[in-house]
């Protein structure tokens, strides 16, 4: 039962189809019971008479879900294995146990159903808290009780029955003070436009309608009458004549039908047909929002507006069905002193709240005030609902800003930048969309979210928006980059390659600079890369400088709003703000939320109003208009692009490759030098196949040791705690949580066994999912069910781990479209033939390939080497590591030493 009420479950539990259908089923189940909607119940069963909770459920949703049923969910031995059947039989079973268990407090009617009190109702009343059990009693009151709640029950189902029910129609005259006409008819519960009007009824009696007959539609017409009369007393007139068909109504009584009954009736069964117009937004007081800009040069108004101190005119005005509306015309209105009105042709209503609040905004209402951008933009994407008092209808933007506004909220397409000229690669269109976007934004005075799925460039991206800032002499101020600790590197070697203009200072390590110096480095630096780790050590020094913006890199870092590190983040000193994340919203709303609080403080709201407005109503109930509503005010503001977007497939390569730089920890870094001193003396005194020999057990031990210190150590394969002990695991874990979050599956190749269940052992425990691993150990039988494992089951593990030489040839692994690298075959040919285990035919999807490469050590040098003879790799790479061991000893030192920039 706690899975059915609760859609978490542990991260090692994965549930099957049924299961997610009974979860769906419980929650209809659920809000029945949390909206009352119960109906105390008498069931014979074997002769003996229980009490009962009975839902009382919307029909049509019923038959939706049972249409949606698996056939998993039928599979029964014995019983009726019909769908809707067998759901109601679920939904009744569920809601009256939760009904008992929620209601099993002390009170008059607790106690045992048998009980032998002289009245057999106040024993089905006791029998419906506590455990299910008979009803005592003599069969002549069992009799007796099953007449009396059948006569009960009958009351209650005065709205209709399961075929017909009554329904009243509401309809408007053609001009003011003429009469309502409020109809009476019964309507068909499985097709609402199926309706018999109450003059056919009574001409007709019993009558066939369809496929339908109709039995007793007089009887049924007045009992709805009588029980609708308790909500609405000017339906008493109607049942003073005879043959009730219609009756007239005021206006006065007409609005009191529409706002106060209407509901109430529905909610007890009847069908209500009120004028479209009813339901309509502007078919009501409201208020129009007009934004224009404080220049008066429309064409400019995009520079006259930029930055974040940048400010508009705006005016609100009163609108009534979606006109203007005057203080005369407003006036004229309510002299009427009806609620509902004919304006311009169309009826609409005056409540008497929404008067009040019109007289209150025409005694104070100012001729103009001034608004912030973001502002105007949280008005035009429906984030302000209410002002005033009054609902806001419309926001009209003026001038250029019309303009401006269909383009950010993508009523109109971006116009693409050009590429920057010193820009060392090409941008893909989409690319050139993005950092054109995030210009666009930043020059509004907007912090903007890229969202890209993973392996789409928003690096890049970013950094065009920097070299073409550079280009355009807007780097007056240093921009702060703030990243994990595993991605520092990686950032530096990216703006070498591709913006090697930019000046860029990696502030991380035991010898990053501080206070004067630092200030110093700083008049000669155009970006600084930090990590998220250093915010919370230097929170002074980096507090102290005024950043021309502030970039986070893995935004998802500050999903925590309380953190010590988030609220430091939120305080730094910033021209503009941008968050890049493959992963906006990992588990809560509420992580947006905090996103969003760093990039456009007070968007979205305090985080209690966000909570109560939004994550509430969609995490818990599903609320499709809340969804809707966040996503008109994010959208904006935040670029999701998936690899699977047709626009961006066309875009984009068969196969991506990379680099992932990561850095040592201390320990790696010292057992890395002590390997490289002891291994070098060894080798002054060594020649031939000795030294071939000694060469290659150096670079075995140091990659080893590049690895993971417990594979150098031969330790026993760690838990997660071991992660902290390697860069490189570091940055593997934080790219696995990224690639399974969003559905996708992945290869990772290791030379090493030892390696290979390490990895195992660490992911299978930090993503709480199965991880395969094959090695030149794996049974061939084992080994064909692996592969077909992953490859054909849906539920199946989402990484697979192989080892170069048992699973780097031979296999078809296209589901994965992604492909890590952990330690190098410094072969290309090989690697290659590995990559194409999921690069190869059948692959539908765009392959990226992750090549990871620890700074500062022989991994990046021997890298360079490879990259700078790429088109004579194979012929100047031999196979394995044997042509390094031609290397001079000077040369070998010079290639293996531990350079700065190796060490986290």
């Amino acid at each position: 039962m706690e899975w059915l009420e609760n859609e978490r479950v542990p991260s090692d539990v994965q549930l099957g189809d049924s299961t997610h259908y009974w979860q769906r089923a419980a929650q209809l189940g659920l809000e029945a019971l949390a909206g009352q909607r119960l109906i105390p119940g008498l069931e014979r069963v074997d002769g003996r008479l229980y009490a009962r909770w009975l839902p009382h459920l919307d029909a049509h949703r019923v038959a939706q879900l049972a249409g949606a049923m698996p056939p998993v969910c039928r599979a029964l031995d014995g019983g009726d294995t019909a769908p809707e059947p067998l759901l109601r039989d679920f939904l009744g079973q569920t809601c009256d146990a939760l009904a008992r268990a929620w209601t099993s407090v002390p009170g008059p009617l607790r106690g045992d159903a048998s009980w032998p009190g002289s009245d057999p109702g106040l024993r089905w009343a006791r029998a419906l808290f506590g455990p299910l059990r008979p009803i005592a009693g003599s069969e002549a009151q069992a009799e007796s009780l099953q007449r009396s709640h059948h006569l009960w029950l009958r009351n209650l189902r005065l709205a209709g029955d399961e075929y017909f029910r009554m329904a009243l129609r509401l309809s408007a005259p053609e001009r003011e003070g003429e009469p309502w006409l409020l109809d009476f008819l019964l309507q068909a519960q499985d097709d609402p436009s199926l309706l018999v009007g109450g003059g056919d009824i009574w001409r007709a009696g019993e009558a066939s309608l369809g496929l339908r007959r109709l039995t007793e539609p007089r009887e049924k017409l007045l009992a709805g009458l009588g029980y609708a009369a308790r909500f609405f007393g000017p339906l008493e007139r109607a049942l003073e004549g005879s043959n009730p068909s219609e009756v007239e109504l005021s206006a006065e009584e007409a609005f009191r039908f529409l706002r106060d009954c209407a509901p109430l009736l529905e909610e007890s069964g009847f069908g209500v047909l009120v004028p479209p117009w009813w339901s309509r937004s502007g078919a009501r007081l409201g208020l129009r929002a007009r934004v224009s800009p404080k220049s008066s040069d429309s064409d400019g108004v995009a520079q006259g507006m930029m930055g974040l101190e940048g400010l508009l005119n705006y005016r609100w005005e009163l609108a009534l069905g979606g006109e203007r509306l005057s203080k005369e015309e407003f006036e004229t209105l309510v002299a009427h002193k009806s609620p509902l009105v004919r304006f311009r042709g169309e009826w609409v209503r005056l409540d008497p709240e929404q008067v009040e609040a019109a007289v209150r905004f025409f005694s104070r209402q100012e001729t103009e005030s001034e608004i912030s951008v973001l502002e105007a933009l949280r008005l035009g994407t429906g984030g302000v609902e209410e002002a005033e008092g009054l609902v806001v209808e419309e926001v009209d933007f003026e001038g250029g800003l019309a303009e401006w506004f269909d383009r950010v909220s993508g009523g109109r397409t971006l116009e693409r930048l050009p590429v920057p000229t010193d820009l060392r690669t090409e941008l893909r269109p989409y690319q050139q969309i993005g950092y054109s976007w995030l210009e666009f934004l930043r020059d509004a005075g907007l912090g903007a979210c890229l969202a890209d799925d993973m392996g789409l460039g928003k690096t890049i991206e970013a950094l065009s928006l920097l070299s073409r800032d550079q280009e355009r002499g807007l780097l007056e101020a240093p921009v702060l980059l703030i990243c994990p600790t595993s991605v520092v590197s990686n950032w530096q070697k990216e703006a070498e390659r591709f913006t090697p203009a930019l000046r860029v200072l990696a502030h991380q390590g035991p010898d990053r600079t501080r206070g004067e110096e630092f200030a110093k480095e700083l008049e000669h630096t155009d970006l600084v890369v930090t990590s998220y780790a250093l915010v919370r050590r230097d929170a002074r020094l980096l507090h102290s400088v005024e950043w021309r913006g502030v970039i986070l890199d893995e935004a998802q870092n500050i999903k925590n709003p309380e953190a010590k590190q988030t609220k430091l983040i939120y305080g730094l000193p910033a021209g503009f703000r941008m968050a890049l994340t493959g992963t906006p919203v990992e588990n809560r709303l509420g992580e947006l939320w905090s996103i969003m609080r760093f990039l456009n403080p007070g968007y979205l709201g305090s985080r209690k109003e966000f909570r109560r407005s939004f994550a509430l109503p969609i995490e818990r109930e599903g609320d499709e208009e809340a969804r809707e509503r966040l996503r008109r005010l994010t959208s904006p503001l935040v670029l999701r692009r998936l690899k699977t977007d047709p626009r961006v497939i066309q875009d984009l390569p068969e196969k991506q490759e990379s680099k992932v730089y990561c850095r040592l920890g201390e320990e790696q870094a010292s057992l890395y030098e002590a390997v490289v001193q002891d291994a070098m003396a060894d080798l002054s005194d060594s020649e031939g196949i000795q030294r071939k020999g000694l060469v290659l057990s150096m670079l075995t031990r140091l990659k080893q040791i590049c690895n993971h210190p417990a594979q150098f150590l031969h330790e026993a394969p760690g838990a997660d705690g071991e992660a902290r002990r390697s860069g490189k695991l570091l940055r593997l874990l934080e790219l696995m949580e990224e690639v399974t979050s969003v559905g996708d599956r992945a290869l990772i190749f290791t030379q090493y066994r030892e390696m290979g269940e390490m990895l195992q052992n660490i992911l299978s425990e930090r993503l709480g999912a199965g991880v395969q691993f094959l090695h030149g150990g794996t049974p061939a039988k084992k080994r064909t069910a692996m592969v077909h494992r992953f490859q054909e089951d849906e539920e199946g593990p989402a990484i697979f781990i192989l080892s170069l030489k048992a699973g780097g040839t031979g296999l078809n692994l296209t589901r994965a479209n992604h492909v890590f690298h952990f330690d190098r075959w410094w072969n290309p040919a090989v690697e290659d033939q590995a990559t194409d285990r999921a690069f190869r035919i059948g692959q539908s999807r765009n392959v990226q390939v992750h090549k990871f490469v620890c700074e500062g050590t022989l991994e990046e040098r021997i890298d360079a080497m490879i990259e700078q003879k790429k088109t004579l790799a194979e012929s100047v790479v031999g196979a394995g590591e044997s042509w390094l061991t031609e290397f001079s000893d000077r040369d070998l030192r010079e290639m293996v030493a531990l350079r700065r920039g190796a060490l986290a």
